[in-house]
């Protein structure tokens, strides 16, 4: 009999001893979950707002590259984006056609400062020419609304 109460005791004993260890590992593993979700929710806030400073930049205006080549090639998209938004408010062709050429150009130009950005101008570029395209194509339409 002294045995099994014995055998009983010990097994009670290693049974809380256990029971706090778990207790304190699942503590332990709620506070790493926490903290992970905080640092999780940091690092997106911060993305989000780096994403939302890149687009203002590309929906207000010019954004500012680190490299002088990919700025001036903006520069000059913005000025034919300001032609063809005139032939297109006039609905003149004549003046639509002639903006072919440069359009080609820029193409060009496009392909070679593609290779200098750098990885934030690279994020600027893409908002910036997306921004763009829209506009472009608002532009098209207001030329064939009557």
């Amino acid at each position: 009999m002294k045995k099994f109460f014995l055998g009983a005791l010990a097994l009670m004993f290693l049974t809380v001893i256990s029971c706090k260890e778990a207790t304190d590992k699942a503590k332990d593993a709620a506070e790493n979950v926490e903290e992970t979700t905080e640092d999780a929710a940091n690092k997106i806030g911060e993305a989000a707002e780096e994403v939302a400073e890149t687009i203002e930049d590309a929906v207000d205006g010019v954004p500012n590259f680190s490299d002088e080549t990919v700025q001036a090639y903006v520069e000059k998209y913005e000025a034919y984006m300001a032609e063809y938004k005139k032939a297109a408010e006039s609905k003149d062709m004549t003046a639509f056609a002639a903006l072919g050429q440069k359009a080609q150009d820029l193409s060009t130009g496009a392909q070679e400062v593609a290779g200098k950005l750098t990885g934030e101008d690279a994020e600027k570029w893409t908002a910036y020419m997306t921004a763009s395209a829209q506009k472009m194509q608002e532009y098209a339409k207001a030329m064939t609304q009557q």
